[in-house]
């Protein structure tokens, strides 16, 4: 669907070994600094459509981006043990002259559903990604750089197998790690999932209050 609502989420996935050498950079960053996020540039999260690929997904505008983000969708679940019909969560932090600038941050999920991918950001480089056990939280240390198509960009998959419902999930500047609830920098999106990939709540569901909490 076409519609544009504001969220936030936070995506990262790795081993013990990677978590455990965190320890240390953690409280290098500090806890929340509202000077740190306005360096760090406004939280941007967004659907991507995936076209062309075999999870391209039509109900998403194909021109979704962090400058048009379409932050709503409607998907049928996946086949039991697959991440057929996951839904690709991108997002970036933006300046105020629109660059792509990096920091640490999450993707949080609430709801039905859960966190399928959270990549490592660059690869055998420095940077790490951190999947919570739940996988409800991606925390990601910074945004992709491989030399490749999303540079620049935090990326995130998100599946369900089969629990209908609403999945709620916010993408936030997050130096210390532990979620969204604490951050004022952030944005989100929404995903209704289904046995058929169509709508099961009506537009006043869609404006409800427990969903505006999330904006």
């Amino acid at each position: 669907m076409r519609t544009s609502f504001k969220r936030t989420l936070v995506a990262g996935a790795t081993s013990g070994l990677i978590l455990a050498s965190l320890t240390g950079f953690a409280g290098a960053w500090g806890s929340y600094d509202r000077d740190r996020d306005r360096q760090q540039g406004e939280a941007a999260s967004y659907i991507n459509p995936d076209t062309g690929a075999a999870t391209a997904n039509p109900d998403v505008d194909p021109n979704s981006s962090c400058f048009k983000p379409d932050q709503y969708d409607m998907q049928a679940f996946s086949p039991a043990g697959t991440a057929t019909n996951n839904v690709h969560n991108d997002a970036c932090f933006l300046d105020d002259r629109g660059n792509k600038v990096d920091g640490p941050a999450s993707f949080e999920s609430e709801g039905v559903g859960f966190i399928s991918a959270c990549p490592d950001p660059d690869g055998a480089g420095p940077k790490v990604a951190i999947l919570s056990a739940d996988k409800k939280l991606c925390f990601q240390s910074g945004y992709q750089e491989k030399g490749m198509a999303g540079d620049l960009e935090f990326h995130a998959r998100l599946n369900n197998n089969g629990q209908a419902g609403t999945q709620y999930v916010t993408w936030c500047s997050d130096s210390n790690r532990d979620g969204c609830d604490d951050e004022r920098n952030k944005d989100s999106i929404r995903i209704d999932w289904s046995a058929d990939g169509k709508a099961s709540f009506s537009a006043d569901d869609r404006n409800h209050d427990s969903w505006s909490s999330y904006r």
